[in-house]
């Protein structure tokens, strides 16, 4: 008789009593002699395992943020946490992506963020005054980077890092209500916007300061340039980028 394969099992100690149940109800059915039963008895123990595997990320992510929370607050600054949607890909029972009519499939769900005020990288240059001297306002360059920010994260379908966050609503470039699909497929357009005719060293600017919420000190570590340089380098692109924008929406007008 050929030997069944093995399905993995959660970890019972973490598991709930409904969920416990579930799970030896589902054992014994694989151990059973109905092949039918046996096979959707295997998909429930794999369902519970992955349920298991999210519910212990999301405890590690929120030990991780409350320790980022209180590193944060006992240097003396200014902390908040908050709940912003994202899309994330759906995946079958196997972690492969879901494709319908050649295109990928997302889901939008909320996660939690916590954010270090005075240390986010786009509003510091625009506190600093980095963002002055240039024939555009400093607020309509700060503007143009925070969609810059939600069209890199959202595209991206990432959790950008802890001193992020992209505001989510009705002023949003994409309001929330509109399909996940739709907001990753928009958030590409949007980039390709912002970055046309930039240079590679300007996107790699925009991408950090804006995209991952990066100061201009650390962009130019990363970089290995001089801070004066990123800094008008930013500035130059983030104008370029919002003379795209505008006239982009001048032409859809």
């Amino acid at each position: 008789m050929k030997a069944r394969p093995s399905t993995p099992s959660p970890d019972t100690e973490a598991l709930s009593r409904d969920e416990l149940r579930r799970l030896a109800k589902a054992e014994r059915k694989v151990a059973g002699a109905d092949p039918i039963q046996s096979a959707a008895a295997r998909r429930e123990i794999q369902d519970l395992a992955r349920r298991h595997e999210v519910r212990v990320e999301a405890q590690s992510l929120a030990a991780r943020l409350a320790q980022t929370s209180t590193l944060a607050l006992s240097r003396g600054e200014e902390v908040k946490s908050e709940s912003v949607r994202i899309a994330t890909p759906l995946l079958d029972e196997h972690g492969a992506r879901i494709v319908r009519r050649g295109l990928p499939l997302y889901r939008q769900e909320m996660v939690s963020r916590v954010r270090v005020v005075s240390r986010g990288g786009l509003q510091l240059a625009f506190e600093r005054g980095d963002l002055d001297g240039r024939p555009l306002k400093a607020e309509r360059l700060l503007e143009t980077g925070k969609a810059y920010r939600w069209a890199y994260e959202t595209s991206s379908a990432l959790t950008t890092p802890t001193r992020n966050l992209s505001p989510i609503s009705s002023r949003s470039p994409m309001r929330a209500s509109a399909g996940p699909q739709d907001a990753v497929f928009a958030a590409g357009e949007m980039l390709r916007v912002f970055r046309q005719g930039l240079s590679e060293r300007g996107r790699l600017i925009l991408d950090r300061v804006c995209g991952l919420d990066l100061t201009v000190s650390a962009t130019a570590t990363a970089l290995r340039a001089d801070p004066r340089t990123v800094r008008k380098t930013l500035v130059d692109a983030l104008s370029a980028a919002t003379r795209h924008k505008e006239s982009q929406r001048r032409g859809g007008a």
